[in-house]
């Protein structure tokens, strides 16, 4: 356990997991973020962008060909409302990323202060990307970012890949509380990201190609998203 603020706890879990970019615009609403960025440079780089969409597109791009998640960061209002149209991408293809979302300070909350969306409910900017996401997570506290990492990325990886929302108020950038930085491990354990088949169905599968005459294989993306080529080509023979 040590002192950290909430963009270092953030910095340090995307080190852990092994994320070598964070692809976004800097903003008033995540600029404290960038700051730990620039601290682990030796760890973990921040590509700008000239506009939100392409950093989504860009992440999703990055998880299609190393089949790791990456992040991206951007601010609250105009910022995360650029997001929807490369985050749909990635869900409906089964691509993973981390959408780091700045909002404005809690004490702000309700205000109105900058171009964030609350009329019809607090700091509710990400709502624009919930029907692209598998979840969001919105933390209030420090205290409560270690939890909430680990979980976006467990939900990332497990069942049907996608991206994920991690909505983060200004303050929680830079206020700093006695913290212990997840491990990886902690949600991998026993879970390699898919689920296993029923044994009697594949049993039953494997029967009828073996009565088969001119059996056909269609592969899709999954067997690309499990590395499973080499498999698949054994299979065949």
């Amino acid at each position: 356990m040590g002192s950290y603020n909430g963009a270092e706890v953030i910095v340090e879990y995307l080190i852990k997991e092994g994320v070598p970019y964070v692809f976004g615009l800097c903003g008033h609403g995540d600029i404290g973020f960038l700051d730990a960025i620039y601290d682990r440079e030796d760890k973990i780089r921040a590509i700008t962008v000239r506009h939100e969409q392409a950093a989504g597109h860009m992440a999703d791009a990055y998880f299609r060909v190393a089949h790791k998640p990456v992040a991206t960061i951007t601010s609250c209002g105009p910022g995360t409302c650029n997001l929807p149209v490369a985050l749909a991408s990635a869900l409906l293809d089964s691509s993973a990323l981390l959408a780091i979302t700045g909002n404005v300070p809690l004490s702000q909350f309700n205000r109105g202060p900058l171009q964030e969306s609350y009329r019809h409910f607090q700091g509710e900017g990400p709502q624009v990307l919930r029907p692209y996401v598998k979840r969001i997570f919105q933390p209030y506290t420090v205290d409560m970012i270690p939890l909430a990492v680990r979980q976006a990325f467990k939900t990332m990886m497990t069942g049907r890949f996608g991206p994920v929302c991690l909505d983060v108020p200004n303050n929680l950038f830079m206020e700093r509380s006695e913290v212990d930085i997840p491990e990886p491990a902690d949600w991998r354990a026993g879970i390699d990201g898919r689920s296993a088949g029923n044994p009697e169905a594949i049993e039953k599968a494997l029967a009828l190609l073996l009565e088969a005459k001119r059996p056909l294989i269609l592969a899709g993306y999954g067997t690309i998203l499990s590395e499973a080529s080499e498999e698949l080509t054994l299979f065949a023979k």
